[in-house]
């Protein structure tokens, strides 16, 4: 193997590692290079068009859906991922909208770590969109003995978006060989151009590239196909344990973890799981270097209990106790329910039907849904 060969296969595996989806389980190599992936291109636009500089155009040859029909045998993997989008994806379509991308590079942390902020790659990469350290630090992402920004879902994904936004200025502006550079990294792209004679459509490029990268980008159009349409493909979302309404303190006095979850009456592992960027459980804090808190949002949640912990000034409007929930169930909307009877049969309020699941009075119960419902 030539040194520069030697280095392509070392920058694809060290720039951003893969930890989400597992590639293992994919096409083949002699399955995915058969024919021309441009034969019987079916161009596919996902979700609502927003008012962004551009979507990328998804391509469903018979590349992508191969690895659709190998991604089915993980129907139960997609349902955890699709319940654990209605937390971040929120998070990370704002921060995307704030940089004027597209909507759907969201999809490329479910790639990387099957939205999980405490995985980790066997190169050291972190977080839900898989940083090494040194190119975390390089994008502004602290990485200390008390604090891993990288693991922060909405630190990494601006850091993210960064990132792709050069490549993107970069490489002729075409999103897919900006998504091709997040996993193999600049100087492989570089080289893959060079080798294809100067090409930049990442479907021209796709044979010049490190094997891993060729399934990246068919992977992640596959990801988004599937998660845009779950019913097409038989899948449900399941719902995690904890909340997706969220509320954000920033605090300049340093505070204890377990102080604030006792206040407020939660778990101390539902506090970390929502500040996952924590390695340690007093959190130092100062004017000068101020840190977030991120709360969830409860059916009489104790926010002035939190607030006295903190030394934030009390509102007479909230509950000082909190209403304990010790558990939340999963349930399927029947025929002929509202959120009045579905309340009823749980002996609770509609409005915290409504709240645990992000919906107002407009929204509409379907026979199906899943439901998040707190119990005491």
């Amino acid at each position: 193997m030539s040194k520069r060969s030697m280095m392509k296969k070392t920058l694809a595996i060290a720039m951003f590692c893969v930890s989400g989806i597992a590639l293992t389980a994919l096409p083949s190599k002699a399955e995915t290079k058969t024919g021309n992936p441009d034969n019987g291109v079916t161009q596919v636009r996902t979700g609502t068009p927003k008012t962004l500089t551009q979507e990328i155009e998804l391509s469903q040859n018979a590349i992508v859906k191969s690895y659709i029909k190998a991604f089915l045998n993980q129907k139960e993997r997609f349902g955890r991922m699709l319940g654990l989008s209605k937390y971040y994806f929120p998070i990370y379509e704002k921060v995307l909208k704030e940089h004027n991308m597209p909507d759907q590079l969201k999809y490329i942390s479910v790639i990387e770590s099957a939205l999980n902020p405490h995985a980790v790659s066997t190169a050291g990469a972190a977080g839900p969109w898989q940083f090494l350290n040194e190119i975390g630090k390089r994008y502004g992402l602290a990485v200390n003995d008390s604090l891993d920004e990288r693991r922060d879902p909405l630190l990494a994904c601006n850091a993210a978006a960064n990132y792709l936004q050069e490549s993107y200025n970069m490489y002729g502006n075409d999103w897919l060989v900006a998504i091709a550079s997040y996993n193999a990294g600049r100087n492989n792209i570089k080289w893959a151009m060079e080798d294809s004679g100067g090409k930049t459509n990442y479907w021209e490029l796709r044979k010049y590239l490190p094997a891993e990268t060729q399934s990246y980008v068919p992977a992640f159009i596959a990801t988004v196909i599937i998660m845009n349409n779950p019913g097409r493909y038989g899948i449900e979302p399941i719902m995690g344990d904890f909340p997706v309404d969220t509320k954000t303190l920033q605090l300049k006095k340093s505070f204890s973890m377990e102080n604030v979850a006792k206040a407020a009456n939660i778990s101390l592992d539902q506090l970390c799981a929502l500040n996952p960027a924590y390695k340690k459980l007093t959190v130092y804090c100062t004017e000068k270097s101020p840190k977030r808190l991120v709360l969830p949002i409860l059916p009489g949640f104790a926010y002035n209990a939190v607030y006295k912990e903190l030394g934030f000034p009390l509102d007479p409007d909230l509950p000082m106790a909190p209403k304990v929930i010790k558990y939340y169930i999963s349930y399927r909307v029947q025929q002929g329910d509202t959120f009045d009877v579905i309340a009823e049969k749980f002996k609770i309020t509609p409005e915290e039907v409504k709240r645990l699941n992000k919906m107002n009075d407009t929204s509409v119960l379907t026979p199906g849904m899943m439901l998040q419902i707190g119990q005491g």
